[in-house]
C-alpha cells in the first residue's frame, strides 16, 4: 500500500488591513481565542495611585510598583551614581525616563504615572506577597501585626483593605481560525508595542507528493486574504514531514 506523505506547512506574514473582513467573507471560523491580561487594583478612592503605588496581578502572580520622585537636574556624576544602584533581592528598579524597551513590562498604567521637567519617577517592584501586604498595610494605615499578615491570604487582605480590581490591560492575544480547504490561520497581537502590525501564521497539512501545487494553493489564499510578507524578508515556511500509511 503506497504511503501518503503529509507535510505540515507554516508560513509567517503580517496581517493586512482587509484580512479580517475577508476572513468573514470566506466563512472562516474562530476556533480559539486567548489573551494575556494584567489586572490593576486600588481602593474606591484610589489611595494607592495617589501615592504613586500600583497593585497588579498577572498570571496569578501579584506585584506592587512603587514610584518615587527624584530630581533630575543634578550633576552627571550624581545621575550615574543613581542609575548604577543595585537591585535588591525580589525587587527591581527602573527610571521612568528610560526607553520603553528598558522599562519593566509590568509598569503602571500610563494615565496614572506623572513626570515633570525637573522630576522623574524611579520604580521599585515588589513580588513577594508578604512584602506587598506589609507595604500596603503601612500605606493604608491598617492595624495589622506581622503575624496576622503571615497567616492571611492575599484575597483576605484585599477584602479587609477594601481593595478591588478597577482596570485591566491586555498584553497579547492569540486567535486561531479554521478556514475552508483545510487551512488554519493564527493571528498574534502584541499590545505592548501598539505600532507593531499583528503577525499572521497560515498553516496547512499539504500533500507531500504534490508540494509545489499545494504551496501555490496556499499563496493564492494568502493573496485573497490580503496578508503581507514581512518587511525586508522573503516568505518563509517550515515543514515537517510525516509518513502516514
Amino acid at each position: 500500500m503506497a504511503e501518503t506523505m503529509r507535510v505540515p506547512v507554516k508560513t509567517e506574514y503580517r496581517l493586512g488591513e482587509q484580512t479580517e473582513q475577508r476572513l468573514r467573507e470566506i466563512g472562516a471560523r474562530c476556533v480559539t481565542e486567548t489573551s494575556d491580561v494584567e489586572y490593576y487594583y486600588d481602593t474606591s478612592s484610589f489611595q494607592l495611585a495617589s501615592t504613586q503605588t500600583w497593585l497588579y496581578q498577572h498570571n496569578g502572580q501579584w506585584g506592587l510598583m512603587l514610584g518615587e520622585e527624584r530630581e533630575t537636574n543634578h550633576t552627571h556624576s550624581d545621575n550615574n551614581q543613581k542609575s548604577e544602584t543595585g537591585l535588591s533581592e525580589g525587587n527591581k528598579s527602573v527610571s521612568a525616563t528610560s526607553s520603553p524597551e528598558e522599562r519593566p513590562e509590568t509598569s503602571a498604567p500610563k494615565e496614572m504615572s506623572k513626570t515633570s521637567s525637573d522630576m522623574s519617577l524611579r520604580y521599585t517592584e515588589l513580588k513577594d506577597t508578604s512584602a506587598i501586604m506589609s507595604h500596603l498595610s503601612k500605606c493604608l494605615q491598617l492595624p495589622l501585626t506581622l503575624n496576622e499578615m503571615q497567616n492571611m491570604t492575599m484575597k483576605s487582605f484585599l477584602n479587609m483593605a477594601q481593595i478591588q480590581m478597577y482596570d485591566s490591560w491586555t498584553r497579547t492575544s492569540t486567535v486561531r481560525y479554521s478556514l475552508p480547504g483545510g487551512f488554519s490561520l493564527v493571528v498574534e497581537r502584541n499590545y505592548r508595542i501598539p505600532t507593531e502590525t499583528p503577525s499572521a501564521f497560515l498553516m496547512m497539512n499539504a500533500d507531500g507528493l504534490s508540494i509545489s501545487s499545494e504551496l501555490e494553493k496556499m499563496d493564492r489564499l494568502r493573496k485573497n486574504l490580503g496578508l503581507n510578507t514581512k518587511a525586508n524578508s522573503d516568505e518563509r515556511f517550515q515543514m515537517t514531514v510525516e509518513a502516514i500509511a
